[in-house]
């Protein structure tokens, strides 16, 4: 009678060392390798890449993405640099920083530049268009009270939410002051703006 030397396998005892490697493995390299064998890897991996490319796409589209930025106060200068054609704007980085004038009132200190006209559209005067449309982000009270329906109360009210929120960045952040639904608003939506044209 003769003698296997291990097992119930072949003769030699090659099979029974095959399955005694792969129960030896790590599960975590079972499972990654069951993982990049299968057919739906690929299928999986770019309906996960969908998805996550819709909601980012949809963050974006909302305007929720603006709250993730760090609030930077508008500089005029440097967009009138950039128009003009300067390679560096002023305060922008790497640039050196503007030289002060030697005397406030001497000759060769420049004056700030105009206000640009934007055409029909522009404020006249602060926070009114030419075409009466009142600029949120302008508006003074008195411009305000030029709405339908917006007396000193609701006027202060709005003012007092620019004041907290920084700046409107969309018409519906009316909506946020007690007293504006959205019968009002759709009623002052043809008569506001966020900025200037």
């Amino acid at each position: 009678m003769q003698a296997t030397s291990k097992g119930t396998g072949s003769p030699d005892g090659r099979a029974d060392e095959g399955q005694d490697a792969e129960a030896c493995r790590p599960w975590r390299e079972r499972a990654l390798a069951a993982l990049r064998d299968s057919a739906w890897t690929a299928l999986g991996g770019k309906v996960a890449a969908y998805v996550a490319g819709f909601f980012a796409l949809a963050l974006v589209g909302s305007g929720h993405a603006l709250r993730l930025l760090p609030d930077r106060p508008a500089d005029p200068a440097a967009g009138l640099a950039m128009v003009a054609g300067d390679p560096a704007p002023v305060g922008a980085a790497g640039s050196p920083p503007p030289e002060p004038a030697a005397d406030a009132g001497a000759a060769t200190a420049e004056p700030p530049p105009p206000a640009v006209d934007g055409g029909a559209g522009a404020p006249a005067g602060g926070g009114v268009t030419a075409d009466g449309k009142v600029v949120l982000n302008l508006a003074t009270e008195a411009d305000l009270m030029r709405l339908p329906g917006i007396g000193p109360a609701k006027a202060a009210a709005i003012l007092a939410l620019r004041a907290k929120i920084k700046r409107f960045r969309k018409v519906d952040d009316l909506l946020r002051v007690k007293g504006l639904g959205r019968r009002s608003l759709k009623r002052l939506r043809p008569l506001v703006l966020v900025d200037p044209p």
